[in-house]
């Protein structure tokens, strides 16, 4: 009975295999690179970083806005990456269902301007758009959802053709037991089935946060797990409930920062100013107080004519759900372990770009 199960499920394996082995490749390779996105750039990308002045105030918001549009029309956001970092002042432009990015990068403490990048796109743009669309836009998505719920298959499959047939091969399975007379087909097959076990147990949460951006009913599967069978709530949409902006001699962003960094109390690392886009969207700030992660971040929205505060949504009194939203990205880029998790990702992710070409040479 094992045994003819065992037959079915390596047939589903198979053609699952070939089905998505191509894209499951260049996921991985470009999900490799990824990892290390952040440290590539600063060592090839000078302007990325700044000598830091410590006690000296960066410069307000009202002035990266004047310097910045000088090279832009609009300014739709401004990040502020840390100390030792350029300050990052992004205007993207719809055309013909295309996004295109202009970017400007200013020194935090005297506005210098040290990169005006126009509809350029960079290595790792290209790298996260083949990762994400394989260059092909909303159909390339979701191609690479589908292929990653394919993955998520083959996962599953591939620790049930793993298990032997007898427990005393459990350690060839686990092993490289290689002699000088170990055929390459032999070989082959333990490259898939071994390296496959191990980076199993890595991908297995790279793979499903990636789904949880992908599908929806996957987000609110883990949602009802995370929250014990709740009943999902959407996030609500924080819209402005003011008609008049208010007279005020000081600069509405200018103050509305401060107030934001006032209420956040500890020391920021970096933070992030996102502008309405409408008339009743709000403002929306994003601070952290570690520079390298996301997931201990802090969201805070203010309305955009009067500055008033509207919600605090602060990681201390998150529940279960809101804190595994948060660890989304930091999981499946491993930084939620610092540089052990990215080197974990990357080794495992270099891996499964590698089982598509052993599976298919099998």
């Amino acid at each position: 009975m094992f045994s003819k199960l065992k037959k079915v499920i390596r047939q589903i394996h198979l053609w699952l295999g070939l089905s998505s082995g191509l894209v499951v490749f260049i996921v991985a390779i470009t999900g490799a690179i990824w990892a290390f996105e952040s440290e590539i750039s600063d060592l090839v990308y000078s302007y990325r970083k700044v000598e830091p002045k410590v006690g000296q105030p960066i410069i307000t918001i009202s002035e990266i806005k004047k310097i910045a549009k000088t090279q832009l029309n609009t300014v739709k956001s401004i990040a502020f990456l840390g100390y030792d970092r350029s300050i990052k002042v992004l205007e993207w432009i719809e055309i013909n269902e295309k996004c295109i990015n202009n970017y400007v990068y200013l020194n935090p403490y005297t506005g210098e301007l040290l990169k005006s990048e126009h509809n350029e796109p960079d290595f790792f743009d290209v790298v996260v758009d083949l990762h994400t669309t394989l260059l092909l836009g909303k159909i390339g998505k979701q191609i690479v959802d589908f292929a990653t719920l394919i993955f998520l298959i083959l996962l599953i499959t591939g620790i049930f053709m793993w298990w032997p047939m007898k427990k005393t091969g459990i350690k060839q399975r686990v092993n490289f037991d290689w002699k000088t007379s170990t055929k390459w087909k032999r070989k082959n097959f333990d490259l898939h089935a071994i390296l496959g076990f191990y980076a199993r147990w890595i991908v297995i949460f790279i793979t499903i946060t990636g789904l949880a951006w992908g599908f929806e009913w996957v987000n609110k599967s883990m949602y009802a797990v995370a929250t014990l069978g709740e009943e999902y709530k959407p996030y609500p949409e924080i819209k402005s409930i003011s008609t008049i902006a208010e007279k005020n001699s000081i600069n509405l962003d200018d103050a509305i920062l401060q107030s934001a960094l006032k209420i956040h109390g500890n020391h920021v690392e970096s933070w992030y100013y996102y502008f309405p886009q409408t008339k009743d969207e709000s403002i929306s700030l994003y601070l952290n107080s570690d520079a390298d992660t996301y997931y201990k971040g802090a969201n805070y929205f203010f309305d955009q004519r009067i500055g008033k505060l509207l919600l605090n949504e602060n990681p201390n009194d998150f529940n279960n759900r809101q804190l595994l939203r948060n660890l989304y990205y930091d999981i499946h880029i491993g930084k939620i372990l610092g540089l052990p998790g990215q080197l974990l990702v990357f080794f495992a992710s270099i891996i499964v770009a590698s089982l598509p070409v052993t599976g298919f040479l099998i």
